[in-house]
């Protein structure tokens, strides 16, 4: 089994940025990954394109560190790297309280994009359990 991590590219295209080594931390305003990491850090994930259908796997990553951010002067310190664009709905906001930031590395495409089963035991909409073969 192999967590997908599933990245909302509706407005923008992170998984896009993700893989031209762009955009290097994923971010949440929650501790969203807190199960999936309690198990998983530094080990390769899948990551899943969402927004347009069902999750299309694109890329694999290894989560090597989570950051908590409490202040904008620190989000700002780490804005560059986590690509997200200022005054977007993910910016750092007068009411933000914490920003939580997920470093990717070793970011590898797949060798073949795929639909993600619906068979796969989902946990909402942040991250899925695959049996996998091939898909790395």
């Amino acid at each position: 089994m192999i967590p997908v991590l599933f990245i909302n590219c509706s407005g923008e295209p992170f998984v896009e940025e993700i893989m031209a080594h762009l955009k290097q931390y994923e971010t949440r305003t929650r501790n969203t990954l807190k199960s999936l990491l309690s198990w998983a850090l530094g080990e390769r994930i899948l990551i899943a394109e969402t927004g347009h259908g069902r999750p299309l796997v694109r890329c694999s990553a290894v989560i090597d560190q989570v950051v908590e951010v409490r202040d904008r002067k620190t989000w700002e310190e780490y804005l560059e790297s986590t690509w997200i664009p200022l005054g977007s709905k993910y910016d750092w906001k007068p009411d933000t309280k914490v920003k939580y930031l997920y470093h990717l590395t070793d970011v590898r495409p797949v060798a073949a994009p795929f639909r993600l089963p619906q068979s796969c035991r989902r946990h909402g909409r942040v991250w899925a359990e695959y049996e996998w073969g091939s898909a790395l």
